[in-house]
């Protein structure tokens, strides 16, 4: 009978395996530092700029190099057929070797260095101005999420208090305090506070679709960007898959 009982509770833990392997991750909270590592790491905008730099620098080495010197062989006077005066066909074979070299006067190849440094410097600015416009936009989206957060929370506890409420009001009704018709509209005014929880659960998503769409587009800040940089919430908790 022991053996028996033993036999179960491990096909009970066999069949419990697949359903544990199931359970969904508990999501963990994370920082603005921690959000803006990974935006940095895999935002293809971004990196794709930060190529443009690199390309711009191997451009300042091309645009440098001086150009290679030409040697050119000729023969001439080449004469194979046998037709005529008896000849050879190399007989009167004249050769020609010439070697030439471009030089640029006037300081060209300086010039054209630092035409290519000034594309550099156009593309070290434009990444700048890409990644803070796209940060403005990150950071937005962050502080959005963290008030639907908020805001969720505060719907959550409005309805837990006003279930406390009702409970009072039920017990009220019980003992002749209050009519039938207070307790319905009670009961009726809940909705309101249901309506509510559920509207902000549905918007508390919204703000990370935005931070997601910010990896595929490049957003459109204002100056003031800038001075807000240094701003920003302590954490941020991902959206409940409820």
């Amino acid at each position: 009978m022991r053996s028996y009982c033993i036999g179960l509770l491990v096909l009970a833990w066999i069949a419990a395996l697949p359903l544990a392997a199931q359970t969904p991750p508990v999501p963990t909270p994370l920082t603005w530092e921690q959000v803006r590592q990974r935006f940095e790491q895999n935002n293809p905008t971004l990196l794709a700029s930060k190529l443009n730099i690199d390309e711009s620098r191997a451009q300042e080495i091309t645009a440098y190099l001086r150009p290679n010197p030409n040697l050119a062989l000729t023969a001439d006077q080449l004469n194979p057929f046998s037709g005529g005066p008896p000849h050879s066909t190399f007989g009167s074979l004249l050769n020609v070797a010439t070697v030439s070299y471009l030089h640029e006067r006037q300081h060209k190849r300086e010039l054209r260095l630092l035409s290519a440094q000034k594309a550099t410097g156009i593309a070290t600015s434009g990444q700048a101005d890409l990644e803070r416009n796209l940060l403005f936009s990150l950071r937005g989206a962050f502080v959005q999420t963290l008030q639907a957060k908020a805001v969720l929370r505060l719907a959550n506890d409005n309805l837990a208090y006003f279930d406390h409420v009702l409970d009072v009001s039920r017990e009220r009704y019980k003992a002749g305090d209050i009519a039938q018709v207070d307790l319905d509209r009670l009961e009726l005014q809940r909705v309101q506070y249901e309506s509510d929880v559920q509207h902000r659960a549905g918007r508390s998503g919204s703000p990370g679709i935005a931070a997601r769409s910010v990896r595929i587009r490049r957003a459109n800040s204002s100056s003031e960007s800038a001075d807000r940089k240094d701003s920003a919430p302590d954490a941020l908790e991902r959206p409940d898959s409820g």
